[in-house]
């Protein structure tokens, strides 16, 4: 098996990178994500798409299927997406012809928002956080994106939303990464780059922007009516039917132990898989493909490893001693599989995949954004969070882990 691997650790606190702040933006969950959409009940997604129990398609899955066997109740749908679909299913169109007969947009507009606003948001938390306004055009040292979908109309107005945000830089280039759940394993090897060896490592408040986005616009279609053809096979149509949307930002700089940074111990991942979990389907009826089968022992047999080795990586024996353990949320039962099968406390594990569905790489953010957020900066506070990810990154399966410790005055 290729090894992916990658870490850092035994630096001392002024060589190493700390994250600054986070913001996860998932539409339809909380007030702010209210306004980019809404939660769609799992139950109506499987009445339009109407899978079949059998290939004789004599009878229809029950729509309490999702939940019933995955936890999941609800997807979280960008207004954009949810138009297209609503259009497929009362058209009582399958996905070969929703895909020709619906328009779409160029590119989803409420994700581009959403992007746009989780940069500021995570920018002016971190200049909250540290008292002082960031020149954010000037000390801007990167801007790295990901995700496992990406158009060009995307790509292009991924500059707009930086410039609307105050950190426009002449020529600098978004670094577009195509990778899944676990990209911002990868992205944070990236930007430590970015800081330690170009002129950034001259700036104190030079900082890196990793943003990732989860866009199901491409697939809306295939929330419509399955062809006879895919409607028993459940790889075919339950990308769709699970996946929500959403966008996220981080803020990565130079530790520099203010009493607000949360300090990159160590990253480490490796590849698990040579193999695709999740890949695109063309032909006339463009869809995703699930391994679902696949998907869950690669899940269940690498996820409790990497989250063991992110705690031994702070030093750590329990996971009692942490803030939170961020478990990438593939499904609420996956997550409560591997929360069991480590002996993880009750409320140590935040999720909120039952409503939203899978996130992809947004994912960590969302996790990333709740764990900084309630954590309480008071004697004896425990100060450390562990991720445990894994994802799929080009036609392979990567699992790795990312250690942060509070820096305390």
């Amino acid at each position: 098996m290729p090894d992916g691997s990658e870490f850092w650790s035994g630096l001392d606190s002024t060589d190493r990178i700390a994250v600054k702040a986070v913001c996860a933006i998932v539409p339809g969950y909380g007030p702010v994500g209210k306004e980019f959409g809404t939660l769609v009940p799992t139950d109506g997604i499987l009445g339009g798409i109407r899978p079949a129990r059998s290939q004789t398609g004599e009878s229809d899955l029950p729509v309490s299927f999702l939940k019933d066997k995955l936890g999941i109740e609800s997807v979280a749908t960008t207004h954009a997406t949810a138009a297209v679909a609503r259009a497929a299913v009362a058209g009582d169109l399958d996905w070969t012809e929703a895909a020709a007969r619906i328009p779409r947009p160029d590119t989803n507009p409420d994700v581009l928002a959403m992007i746009t606003r989780a940069m500021d948001t995570a920018l002016s938390r971190h200049e909250e956080a540290s008292g002082s306004r960031l020149a954010r055009d000037r000390s801007i040292a990167g801007h790295i994106h990901f995700g496992a979908v990406t158009d060009n109309a995307a790509s292009f107005a991924l500059p707009a939303g930086r410039r609307a945000v105050g950190c426009h830089k002449p020529g600098l280039p978004v670094d577009i990464m195509l990778s899944g759940c676990a990209g911002l394993l990868v992205a944070l090897r990236h930007a430590r780059f970015l800081l330690r060896h170009t002129a950034a490592r001259h700036d104190p408040d030079a900082y890196v922007l990793i943003t990732a986005a989860s866009d199901l616009m491409p697939f809306a279609h295939a929330r419509g009516r399955a062809p006879a053809t895919h409607r028993a096979d459940i790889n075919s149509w339950l990308f769709q039917a699970i996946f929500g949307e959403g966008a996220g930002a981080v803020v990565v700089g130079h530790a520099d132990g203010s009493g607000h940074d949360w300090l990159v111990e160590d990253v480490r991942w490796r590849t698990v898989a040579d193999d695709w979990r999740v890949n695109l389907a063309g032909g006339s009826t463009p869809h995703m493909t699930i391994r679902a089968r696949e998907v869950s022992s690669t899940f269940r047999g690498h996820v409790p490893g990497v989250a063991r080795q992110g705690l031994s990586a702070l030093g750590l024996s329990t996971f009692d001693d942490l803030h939170r353990l961020c478990i990438h949320e593939s499904n609420p039962n996956l997550v409560s599989g591997v929360v069991g099968e480590l002996g993880v406390p009750p409320g140590l594990v935040h999720s909120i995949s039952s409503h939203v569905g899978t996130l992809a790489g947004v994912s960590a953010f969302s996790l990333l954004d709740e764990a900084l957020r309630t954590h309480q900066q008071t004697p004896g506070a425990r100060d450390s969070v562990v991720c445990a990810l894994i994802g799929e990154t080009c036609h392979a399966v990567i699992a790795g882990h990312l250690a942060l410790r509070h820096i305390t005055r």
